[in-house]
Parts: C-alpha cells; structure tokens; sequence
C-alpha cells in the first residue's frame, strides 16, 4: 500500500444520533482489514465516545495536540494488534471529561483558526509516516472543529436517518458547507425503514445523490457498544453496506 496516496474522509450529519461514529470505526476497520494503514480519530470534541467504545484513558488526548501541547504521535494508539487487522489502525481520542468539553466551548475563532494549521500538519505528518486513510469522526452539525475537519478533508461522508427534518438539514449542509468548500460528498442514510432502495444502489433525493441506504436492523443496536461488525460478523447486512462506504473509499485512492 506504500504508493498509495494518502485520502482524508469526514464522516458528518446534520445532527446527533445519526450512527456516524459508528460507521467511522467499522469503515475505518474494514479498510485496515483488507491492508490498509488508517488513522480515526474523535474530531466530536464536545462530545466523544470513541474513548468508552475502545475502553482508552490515554495520556495525550486529541485536545491537547490541538492545543499545540504534543506532537500528534503521542495522541496515537495503534489498536491492530488487538484487533488483528492486516494493515495498521491507529485511533486519537478526545478528552471527554466535563473541563475539556467546557474549555473547547468556549474557544475562540483564533483558537479554532490555529487547530485548522494543527490539523493540516497532522495530516501531513500522518500520510508521511504511511498512513493511506485517514478518517475524521466529526461532530454534527455547524461546531467550528467540525467545519476544519470537513475543510480539511478529501471526501465527505454525510449520514442522516430519512425523514423530512433530516434531508432539510441535510441539504443545508450540502448547499452551504460541503459546496462552499468544494468537497466531494456522498450521503449516506441509516436506519432506512424503505426496502426499495436497499438493492438499488444509488439514487436521488431532493436533488442529493445517495451513496447507500442502510436498513434498519434490531440487532446493530443491542451490540453496536461491544461489537464492530465490520471484523467480528463480516457476513451481517450491516457489513456489507460498509464493505460498499469502504470500497468508494478505495476507488478513490486508486484514481489519485
């Protein structure tokens, strides 16, 4: 995987409660499953939860690499030996005690603006040191750590859950950020209740095109704090649609 050229991915929603994070970290280990070196990390400062799934109280946090207080290699814990991937998963966790999400709230534009340059070196630095994916679990919404990741990366992945109120928002979101910036993006729906369109791919919707459509299963719930689906049950539903989120992920890497 050596001359692949290294891809930034922003895995976003226009609100909470979408199931990002989990898509990042089953995204994120299906590529590192099949060779690729992947960095994760929790850009949801205000409110992280990669930390409790990984069961990580690191040192370094993410917030102080943002706060120019460490290089990003200390905030880096690479998990693959415990996973058993092929290719290297690296995870940087944010800081959920109550003091740094207050203290990150109440950050100002200059501060944001710095996190921004800290970012960008971050991700030079990381696709220097042969990381291929990089992966940003974002916050939902308009939060500024959100927007530098989203400015930051190469592709946006946009979940929603269908509804009315969400494909609104969403459209926002393309409309006044994602096109603003010039991102590619994909829109990804969870939790979808329309069998219709879970064999058909992509399709369009208030003039958004919808990468997949993943269904809404009763189990992915009850495991999604134990479990990543993605390693554990290759041959479950929910896999099979990451497998597709990863694989435009790799057509990507190879077209650059």
């Amino acid at each position: 995987m050596g001359d692949v050229v290294g891809i930034t991915v922003a895995v976003h929603s226009s609100k909470g409660g979408t199931g990002k994070t989990f898509i990042s970290m089953n995204l994120a280990a299906l590529l590192s499953s099949d060779g690729y070196n992947v960095c994760l990390l929790d850009m949801d400062l205000k409110a992280p939860s990669l930390c409790t799934f990984f069961n990580k109280c690191p040192k370094w946090w993410l917030n102080e690499y943002l706060d120019a207080k460490c290089n990003i290699n200390r905030v880096l814990h690479e998990i693959s030996p415990e996973l058993g991937t092929n290719g290297k998963f690296a995870v940087g966790f944010s800081n959920p005690d109550i003091t740094a999400i207050r203290m990150i709230s109440n950050m100002e534009r200059k501060w944001q603006a710095k996190a921004l340059k800290l970012l960008l070196d971050a991700k030079k630095s990381l696709f220097q040191s042969g990381i291929d994916v990089l992966i940003l679990d974002t916050g939902p919404g308009l939060e500024f750590e959100s927007v530098n990741a989203i400015a930051i990366a190469d592709i946006v992945l946009s979940v929603m859950i269908p509804g009315n109120i969400s494909y609104k928002s969403t459209e926002q979101l393309v409309n006044g950020v994602y096109k603003k910036l010039e991102k590619k993006y994909y829109l990804v729906e969870n939790m979808s209740h329309n069998p219709s369109v879970y064999l058909s791919g992509k399709k369009e919707l208030c003039g958004m095109s919808i990468l997949v459509s993943i269904p809404c299963m009763c189990d992915v719930p009850l495991k999604n704090d134990n479990f990543i689906f993605s390693l554990t049950d290759p041959g479950h539903t929910f896999t099979t649609y990451i497998k597709k989120l990863s694989e435009t992920i790799e057509e990507q890497l190879m077209s650059t």
